[in-house]
């Protein structure tokens, strides 16, 4: 009985060890419009394939994903085209803004958020 007792607890043990060091992460893309008026977004990802309406001084969360299994020290910065597809932002209906929502300086990351703002200097 105590061999059997033993087994276990070091089998339990060893399973926590191991476990223990992996983290999951949550990423969020996150847009703040400060144009004029309000703006439409197109996001398509490996799992949406979305349109927003964001009103003029609003901040939208356009979606969470994840980045597997990571190390205890992420989250971690990663090319935003692991996550985007397509990214177009439209103002009143036709003017699409001139930024490359695909190239990571459209965004700043802070501990698995990425964000953006967009202004109307992009739609000139």
């Amino acid at each position: 009985m105590k061999t059997t007792f033993k087994t276990i607890f070091t089998i339990f043990g060893l399973t926590l060890l191991m476990t223990s060091c992996e983290y999951g992460y949550d990423y969020t893309y996150t847009l703040t419009n400060k144009t004029d008026s309000q703006i439409k977004v197109y996001v398509k990802t490996f799992r949406i394939d979305s349109i927003y309406t964001i009103a003029k001084d609003s901040t939208e969360i356009l979606f969470i994903t994840d980045h597997g299994i990571e190390g205890s020290k992420g989250p971690y910065f990663a090319n935003v085209t692991e996550d985007l597809d397509k990214f177009t932002v439209t103002i009143n209906e036709t003017s699409v803004s001139k930024r490359d929502y695909l190239k990571n300086e459209s965004w700043t990351f802070t501990k698995g958020d990425y964000s953006t703002i967009v202004t109307n200097n992009e739609f000139k």
